[in-house]
């Protein structure tokens, strides 16, 4: 039957074509699920490189420490440079650079001038201080009279030397410089001490008296010296005791007035004082005054005798 034989026909094509061949390759095996990727955000660079982490320290038997220091190390340390103190050299140069900056400082000036002439450099030092305008600085004078006697000028030193002589006078005014009681005077500091404070009732004490820083009034071209004299007697309680014939001395020996021809800075005076006879054996002091009269000053000065028991004078 030829519609049997094509059913029959297109049964087996289509069998074939869905059948399958023992020749063809293996099917394809089903890929993964793909897992979704997120970008993490960059770290921002830092600004400053990370700082190592600190070193350990190793304690030591007082408690301190030293860092870096482990088992099996040595522990060192660089010792710094000693320290070197100022010299003079330095100090010089400093004052320097002092003075440069302050230019209308003249204690800096005056300053820099001692220090070079305590190095010796008395020339520098000479004009560093006549750089100076104001001089009424103490220092002053007394440096101008080293660098003078040190660079050979005596006539100016000897100059400056008086000035000072008069400026240190005027400073500690009149006085009475010494009083002593003698056995002689021949003249000016030249006499011999009593070498003991006991006299006789009666008898005769000589005083030797050097005043200092006396006034000297001009007149034309003379110079004036005007001194007066007074003494009293005093017993171991301070009690003044009366001596008439001291009080009643005559003007001239108690007054001096003596004109020179030109200044004069050595000038003393003796007394001849009769002791009491009458006065008990005892201690007993002698007070001396001067007055300069041109100055208006005066001055006094206790002198102790002690009257032995038994001493009688001529």
């Amino acid at each position: 039957m030829r519609g049997g034989s094509v059913v029959t026909a297109l049964f087996l094509s289509l069998s074939a074509c869905s059948a399958p061949s023992g020749a063809g390759p293996p099917p394809s095996p089903v890929a993964p699920p793909v897992a979704e990727v997120h970008p993490q955000p960059t770290p921002p660079i830092p600004l400053l490189a990370p700082q190592p982490a600190p070193l350990p320290i190793l304690e030591g038997p007082g408690g301190g420490g030293i860092k870096g220091a482990g088992p099996g190390v040595v522990p060192t340390a660089a010792e710094p440079p000693a320290r070197k103190d100022p010299g003079f050299d330095d100090v010089l140069k400093l004052q320097k650079q002092v003075a440069g900056k302050n230019p209308e400082s003249e204690d800096e000036r005056l300053r820099l001038a001692l220090l070079h002439a305590s190095q010796g450099d008395l020339e520098e030092a000479e004009r560093v201080l006549s750089t100076l305008k104001n001089r009424t600085h103490r220092l002053v004078p007394y440096l101008e009279l080293f660098l003078k006697r040190e660079l050979g000028d005596h006539k100016e030193a000897a100059k400056a030397l008086a000035e000072l002589a008069e400026q240190d006078r005027k400073a500690a005014g009149f006085g009475i410089e010494r009083a002593e009681l003698c056995t002689r005077v021949k003249r000016y500091r030249e006499y011999t001490a009593a070498g003991s404070d006991r006299v006789t009732a009666g008898g005769l004490i000589l005083i030797y008296v050097e005043p200092r820083n006396y006034a000297l009034r001009r007149r034309e071209a003379d110079y004036i010296l005007h001194l007066k004299y007074d003494w009293k007697l005093f017993d171991e309680r301070s009690a003044e005791l009366p001596v008439q014939e001291w009080d009643q001395a005559k003007p001239e020996d108690r007054e001096d007035r003596v004109t020179y021809a030109g200044p004069v800075s050595e000038f003393y005076q003796t007394f001849k004082l009769k002791i009491p006879a009458t006065l008990a054996p005892g201690k007993y002091r002698v007070r001396v005054t001067v007055t300069d009269v041109a100055a208006g000053k005066s001055d006094r000065i206790y002198l102790p005798i002690t009257v032995a028991a038994g001493e009688k004078g001529p």
